[in-house]
């Protein structure tokens, strides 16, 4: 890529959060009544098609190098396992802090204006929130945050400038307050995760799993299927008593950081595993066992001093951002910002 990719990275966001904001304001206007057109035109359309198309066109490649610019990379089963794991904890733990968040936004006399809807519960209607609450944005939203901004970013940008930038943008993308903070601190952890990985798959992943998981306890529980009516009656139980909430919540928070941190560590043993696979195969070296080959790199590593230590969050490129980068980012934060406090101001998204 050119040094000039961030300003097309920081244009194509732009466009993209600014569709979004006109997307919701004209819901808001009565103007797109369906909820389904709405969020399938913010999902796959805004954040997804155009972003594609855009990023594909202006670095003049082609489908599939976009692809691989964004982070699309295969990753092994166990790899995935470890992820889906990882979503369990993650949920768990962002649903302490959205309740922390929320408690103290509240405070300060924040109160979301909701309008009562009946729907009725049936397998059709579980389908769509399935597909549009947890499927599509799971791979609509990393695409556009994860994908673009951290993964075809981070290679003409310091990785952690672009892990900080990704992860503030996808809170401020939901375009409301009670939603930005725990959404912009899952950000951070689930991009972290795609870094060790080198993938963006396992943030997908993570992020389908936080929106199935609410979305199975929500309305399970109100279908009385057993596993969601237990969690949501143990999760009553704990919301009825301050003292019970406060304990639960501040041992449950460290146990989960901790779980978080050795499923992440485990991610990087088998990461490093897969590298050595490759270089195995690289070499030559495929009837040998792992530990002889093993043997023969270290060999090779101290004859070449080469260290081959991990580094994600590398800050080596401290190339300054150009006039036309800075206006297009700088934009795209406060347009969500503005729309955000609006949101705090009136509660009404």
């Amino acid at each position: 890529m050119k040094k000039k990719s961030f300003f097309k990275i920081s244009i194509i966001y732009f466009i993209a959060i600014s569709l979004v904001a006109v997307i919701f304001s004209l819901g808001y206007l009565g103007l797109i009544q369906n909820e389904y057109l709405s969020s399938f035109l913010i999902q796959v359309v805004v954040m997804l098609a155009i972003p594609l198309l855009m990023y594909t066109l202006l670095s003049s490649k082609n489908i599939k190098q976009t692809f691989a610019d964004t982070g699309f990379k295969k990753i092994s089963t166990s790899m995935i396992l470890i992820t889906i794991l990882l979503g369990l904890v993650l949920y768990f733990l962002n649903s302490f802090v959205a309740d922390i968040f929320g408690a103290i936004i509240t405070l300060f006399g924040y109160e979301k204006i909701t309008t009562p809807t009946i729907v009725p519960l049936n397998y059709e209607f579980l389908l769509k929130e399935l597909l549009l609450t947890c499927i599509l944005p799971a791979i609509c939203e990393e695409f556009l945050h994860r994908g673009v901004v951290l993964f075809a970013g981070k290679k003409v940008k310091n990785t952690r400038f672009c892990l900080i930038l990704s992860s503030i943008l996808f809170g401020l993308v939901h375009l409301n307050i009670n939603q930005f903070f725990y959404a912009a601190i899952l950000g951070i952890l689930i991009g972290y995760v795609g870094l060790v990985a080198d993938s963006i798959i396992p943030c997908m992943i993570i992020h389908f799993m936080n929106n199935f998981l609410g979305t199975f306890i929500y309305y399970g529980a109100k279908l009385e299927w057993p596993i969601a009516s237990i969690i949501q009656n143990v999760t009553n139980y704990i919301y009825s008593n301050a003292v019970t909430l406060l304990v639960v919540m501040f041992t449950s928070i460290p146990l989960l950081l901790l779980v978080y941190k050795l499923l992440v560590n485990r991610l990087k043993q088998e990461r490093a595993k897969e590298n050595m696979r490759k270089i195995i195969n690289d070499l030559g070296m495929c009837n040998i066992t792992l530990a002889e080959a093993q043997a023969k790199i270290d060999i090779i590593n101290q004859i070449l001093k080469q260290r081959t230590e991990l580094r994600l969050l590398d800050n080596t490129n401290k190339e300054k951002f150009k006039f036309s980068e800075k206006i297009f980012i700088i934009s795209s934060v406060v347009l969500g910002t503005l729309i955000t406090i609006s949101s705090f101001i009136w509660g009404i998204i």
